[in-house]
């Protein structure tokens, strides 16, 4: 199980009264090989405007630029930005996630979207979540996390607050009645 669990969302499965990180959280996975893995959380918004990397006010751009399209994506890394993006138009180092589907983290993503420069469509996170070879796997065969089919619809145009219940409607049920224990009496 490598490469197939790429561009699916995962859901963490946590013990009954459990406290985690992880707790509501659903994950874009942009990479799994022999190297290990790597998401980004994509539905916990967090209060960073990005036009404060700006040297010039710009209303039209602080509209764009903070309208639910900014996350925390995980805990490494958590000041470095990470953008999900369609692939019209790559960034120096853009890892392809689908043919239409990338991530950058380099600098100039963030320069170009406040030089108004915008892929059609894109989200910001401030960091990612990542495994060591094998420990993904691992996990889901432990039943921590759950596998749900990605879309953009989910990334790019639900609200942040909606985007589990979405991912609920293509897995068929309410992810967030689903604890590890699941199958065990």
């Amino acid at each position: 199980m490598t490469n197939e669990l790429v561009n699916n969302f995962l859901f963490f499965c946590q013990h009954d009264n459990e406290e985690d990180y992880f707790k509501n959280s659903l994950i874009y996975l942009c990479k799994n090989d022999k190297d290990g893995s790597f998401g980004i959380i994509i539905n916990k918004r967090v209060d960073i405007n990005l036009k404060d990397f700006s040297l010039k006010p710009d209303k039209e751009l602080e509209a764009i630029l903070n309208n639910d399209k900014v996350f925390l994506g995980g805990p490494v890394t958590p000041f470095s930005p990470f953008v999900i993006h369609t692939l019209e138009k790559k960034y120096d180092e853009t890892h392809e996630v689908t043919s239409n589907l990338g991530v950058s983290s380099r600098p100039d993503v963030i320069q170009s979207l406040l030089n108004k420069d915008f892929p059609k469509n894109f989200i910001v996170s401030f960091g990612y979540t990542g495994w060591s070879p094998g420990q993904l796997e691992e996990e889901i065969q432990q039943g921590s996390w759950l596998i749900i089919p990605a879309n953009e619809q989910i990334i790019f145009s639900t609200k942040s607050d909606k985007r589990i219940e979405e991912a609920s409607k293509v897995a068929g049920f309410n992810l967030k009645l689903v604890s590890r224990n699941y199958g065990t009496a």
